[in-house]
């Protein structure tokens, strides 16, 4: 018979599903958290020219590029939040990934050396999509079987 993963019985002390929800919660705030450092430090606080550039040439801004950038930022940090909340976690995270697929062919549309940058975000991407699955994947909760 053929199981949802949330639904499959899994037998396991329950210090163990405490030890494999604290690292399945610990994936999700880091998601979380890059969303809220990216959208803070580079988009709001620091903008770079580079990064303001690479927004104009998209031509996917809205008043100017530098408004857009703003309002992406302010967009990345409510989203971190959401990440973090753990409320709707696995569509957050869903729609969190499909972002990072969609930015980072922006990114590499518009800037190509990003794919070689020692500080450019291709690594950073691979380990989100790893903690993205984690969150993904997890039973949502231990099942007992009932006999």
């Amino acid at each position: 018979m053929n199981q949802h993963p949330d639904t499959a019985t899994i037998s396991m002390p329950q210090d163990d599903w405490t030890k494999l929800r604290r690292i399945k919660n610990a994936a999700r705030i880091s998601i979380g958290f890059v969303w809220i450092w990216e959208g803070l430090v580079p988009k709001i606080l620091f903008p770079s020219t580079l990064q303001i550039q690479m927004v104009e040439r998209s031509g996917w801004w809205w008043h100017t590029p530098e408004a857009t950038l703003h309002w992406l930022g302010i967009a990345m940090i409510l989203a971190g939040l959401a990440i973090i909340s753990g409320i709707l976690e696995r569509l957050a995270v869903a729609v969190a990934t499909l972002a990072v697929l969609v930015l980072m062919v922006l990114v590499i549309g518009n800037h190509p050396e990003a794919l070689h940058d020692p500080f450019g975000g291709l690594a950073k991407d691979a380990c989100l999509f790893v903690c993205a699955a984690l969150v993904w994947w997890w039973p949502r909760r231990p099942h007992v079987l009932v006999g």
